[in-house]
């Protein structure tokens, strides 16, 4: 009788422990990244790649790391940059962001970019969204100088005109120069890709309350409000005021704004 209980319970445990190294899963979801599609040749670039740990191991320094590749070499000599060890470690359910530290090829083509995570020397999880870069001589000094990333927004797509709407934009400086109150600014942009100027919506920009420097990113969160009704697609871009817009233009999003329905007072029936 004790022998068989004995032979249950060591069962149990090496199944219990069995199941337990079984359900260490690695893997990882792709968030966002900030990445500009233009680059001078031999400048250098700052950055930021997110992802979620959608395993059930911890991301710890040492044995997890980010790789940046162009695809088609390694060790990777397009970017002139070493993969990337955690710098601390990372529950499941959490996400981690690398600042990545590139430099641009020296001679002018279009380069893949894209980054994936390592456990050991093993891929594991989604690959970021691959980007491809132009490299070229022709990209201008203000573009070398002021370059920003797209991130995310959270603009309603259906409005009533007249009233007041909550916009989210996050972008990142992927350039080489701080983003200072007064001198930069997030602007609305027309059909035509250049600054709004109309009269269908309160506001056209949103400033800086703090220095954003290169690296980081900046979240907008303002007000607007549509005057007209109609349909219009809203998109944004930053913009200097020494040498005007640059950097990447946020995704459209199409805007349904309705007249607002005014109720009727019927007053009181049978008022004699």
């Amino acid at each position: 009788m004790f022998i068989q209980i004995s032979r249950k319970i060591t069962w149990f445990l090496v199944i219990f422990l069995t199941g337990n190294i079984l359900a260490q899963v690695d893997n990882a979801r792709f968030i966002n990244q900030s990445v500009p599609d233009r680059m001078a040749p031999g400048e250098s670039y700052n950055l930021i790649v997110t992802y979620e740990n959608t395993g059930t191991t911890y991301w710890t320094p040492g044995n997890y790391r980010l790789r940046v590749t162009s695809g088609d070499q390694f060790p990777n000599t397009a970017w002139s940059t070493m993969d990337m060890d955690m710098t601390n470690v990372i529950d499941p359910g959490h996400t981690a962001s690398f600042e990545v530290k590139i430099t641009a090829p020296s001679y002018d083509g279009v380069y893949h970019f894209y980054s994936q995570l390592l456990h050991g020397s093993y891929p594991f999880g989604e690959n970021s969204s691959p980007v491809d870069i132009t490299v070229s001589r022709q990209v201008s000094y203000n573009e070398a100088l002021n370059s920003s990333a797209f991130v995310e927004e959270t603009i309603p797509s259906f409005m009533e005109a007249g009233k007041p709407y909550k916009v989210m934009i996050s972008m990142t400086n992927t350039g080489k120069t701080a983003w200072t109150p007064g001198l930069y600014r997030l602007v609305m942009l027309d059909a035509a890709g250049n600054s709004y100027t109309g009269g269908s919506w309160n506001t056209y920009s949103a400033g800086l309350d703090e220095s954003i420097y290169p690296g980081s990113s900046k979240v907008f969160n303002f007000e607007i409000i549509p005057l007209l009704p109609g349909n219009y697609t809203l998109q944004w871009r930053m913009a200097s005021s020494e040498t005007g817009l640059f950097g990447d233009v946020t995704r459209p999003h199409t805007v349904t704004v309705n007249r607002i329905i005014e109720k009727k007072n019927e007053g009181k029936r049978g008022k004699e």
